[in-house]
């Protein structure tokens, strides 16, 4: 869907002002904080790959990318909800507010892209599967779930890093975190458990996390047959002690999708992508 400049920023004013408290209580997020929940990649469904011919809006020509290699780009993210929610996206799927998802003006349909808030330094992968947002200085669209994830969903707009995760370079390594080189074909297996140990740099598959390490271990076992690299890190957050279940990392992002929608279709539906 084409969102035009009027109706975008009518949008923006509305967004700032409105209280999704039905919503909100059943978002969550990954972020670098430690806080982890339900909102996850949109499942995908109807869509279609696309990098589309050059297109007008407003008098200005966009050219979209054939490919989204190298692609990393500063400026102002917005986001859209309730209005377009339920609606077709640029690429044939439906637009949910609650997934993790995001519009822009040029990168081939679907993509995901790393999305850091400058103003926080909260950070998560979304799938780019719409177009927009046609605003001067905004270089991405949010879905209200992330925008709500990335804690800029009541001021409306926020300053943000946008990184493609093409096929071959999966992220740009945090500073002094050297990236994986060579990278893996595959996730090799994993122990039961990773005892104290910082995870290995890279893209995860997170399924949950718990307080119980009964309850995070029956999740391991039940993955383990189809996804040997599936283990247990244990960290801290708030004082308590917890066991995330992960399956990575992940070294080609083609790979990491199609296993996440892979295990939307065996219920796994909060399946969440991290980056360490």
């Amino acid at each position: 869907m084409k969102r035009f400049p009027l109706l975008c920023g009518a949008l923006l004013i509305c967004a700032a002002s409105l209280t999704l408290s039905a919503c909100s209580s059943g978002l969550s997020h990954y972020s670098k904080s430690g806080g982890y929940g339900k909102a996850g990649l949109p499942a995908g469904q109807g869509g279609y790959r696309k990098t589309g011919k050059p297109y007008k809006i407003a008098g200005r020509t966009y050219y979209p990318l054939e490919s989204a290699g190298g692609y990393d780009e500063t400026g102002v993210a917005s986001w859209y909800g309730r209005d377009f929610h339920g609606k077709l996206t640029a690429n044939g799927e439906r637009y949910d507010m609650h997934a993790l998802s995001a519009a822009h003006k040029t990168l081939p349909l679907p993509t995901l892209v790393r999305v850091t808030n400058l103003e926080n330094g909260r950070s998560m992968v979304v799938r780019v599967n719409d177009r927009g947002p046609f605003v001067k200085s905004r270089v991405i669209d949010l879905s209200y779930a992330a925008a709500k994830a990335l804690g800029y969903d009541e001021k409306g707009t926020t300053r943000v890093r946008v990184q493609a995760l093409d096929g071959r370079s999966t992220y740009t390594a945090p500073s002094g975190i050297a990236p994986l080189a060579p990278p893996p074909v595959e996730p090799a297996p994993a122990s039961r458990r990773v005892a104290n140990e910082p995870p290995v740099p890279g893209m995860y598959i997170q399924l949950g996390a718990f307080g119980q390490t009964s309850n995070a271990d029956r999740l391991r076992s039940a993955l383990a047959t189809d996804y040997p690299s599936v283990r247990i890190q244990p960290f801290w957050s708030n004082q308590q002690r917890l066991y995330r279940v992960r399956i990575g990392p992940y070294a080609d992002v083609r790979n990491i999708e199609r296993t996440v929608l892979e295990l939307g279709q065996k219920g796994y539906a909060n399946a969440i992508v991290v980056i360490e």
